[in-house]
């Protein structure tokens, strides 16, 4: 949070605006730099926790704090009439939903992100997990060039008791934007992708935010995007591991050889996983 509002040299009289700020963390932050705070959130639970946070801190007299979808343009009018620097702690393919409005918010326009990038644009400037863009920012091309994931598949170890997310990234055929799951997965998962049309070499974002499930259960399947091959997941929920790891057929079978290596330890939970995503074929 602090390398954030750092890289976006957020000082005092500035205005910021927290797009989905949660619990209202970084609306704290902002307003004892001396920033006019700004947050929106869907939540009305969270948007309350924010309002609270910012009251015990004694700065509430600086802050509003919307409960708003982001996604209806009805709200944007009224968040960009004072010149604010942007602050977005989202997803992927929500970051790429909302790209066409965050462009034409206004040249020059500060937009700082979290952990993830937008899709559709290079950043001008990082530090640590955030990224600066200058709006309307520079159009990325997605490298790899070719058009298909850019793996051959997903394997991830996610905790059981939350709502976790694992994100996605394939470069596009050109046309419409269809996503469904298949398998375990269908049921396991809200997916969301970033854009329903898409131009032939585009990167498309796809997010899939996990239910609650007991820790050892073991689903697989594909993400189906229209214009794309399957995308096989293999996804292990457990108590301690977490990550998420693109995959090859190749690299499977030499990680799964090494893990096999007598002079290791006992198999682990990641092995067994590896041995199910071999086993179905990723």
């Amino acid at each position: 949070m602090a390398a954030a509002l750092d890289l976006a040299e957020l000082a005092p009289g500035d205005h910021l605006v927290d797009l989905g700020c949660g619990d209202g963390q970084v609306l704290v932050a902002a307003a004892r730099r001396g920033a006019a705070v700004t947050g929106v959130e869907s939540d009305p639970s969270l948007a309350q926790a924010a309002r609270d946070a910012l009251s015990d801190a004694g700065l509430a007299e600086r802050a509003e704090v919307l409960v708003a979808d982001l996604l209806d343009p009805a709200v944007w009018p009224g968040l960009l009439d004072r010149d604010p620097v942007l602050f977005a702690y989202l997803s992927p393919a929500l970051l790429q939903r909302l790209t066409p409005v965050l462009r034409e918010a206004g040249s020059g326009r500060r937009l700082v992100t979290v952990d993830f990038d937008l899709p559709d644009l290079r950043a001008d400037r990082r530090r640590g997990p955030a990224r600066l863009y200058r709006l309307p920012g520079r159009e990325r091309i997605p490298g790899p060039r070719r058009v298909g994931w850019l793996a051959a598949g997903t394997l991830c170890a996610m905790p059981a008791e939350v709502h976790s997310l694992t994100t996605l990234e394939a470069v596009h055929a050109g046309g419409p934007v269809g996503l469904r799951l298949t398998g375990s997965l269908a049921g396991s998962a809200e997916a969301a992708v970033g854009t329903t049309e898409a131009a032939r070499g585009r990167p498309v974002a796809v997010d899939l935010r996990w239910h609650e499930r007991a820790a050892g259960s073991l689903i697989h399947g594909e993400v189906r995007v229209a214009g794309l091959d399957p995308h096989p997941v293999v996804v292990l929920f457990t108590e301690e591991d977490q990550g998420q790891w693109d995959l090859s057929a190749g690299g499977c079978r030499e990680l799964l050889a090494r893990l096999r290596d007598p002079s290791l330890p006992p198999l682990t939970t990641t092995s067994e996983l590896l041995a199910a995503a071999e086993g179905e074929g990723t």
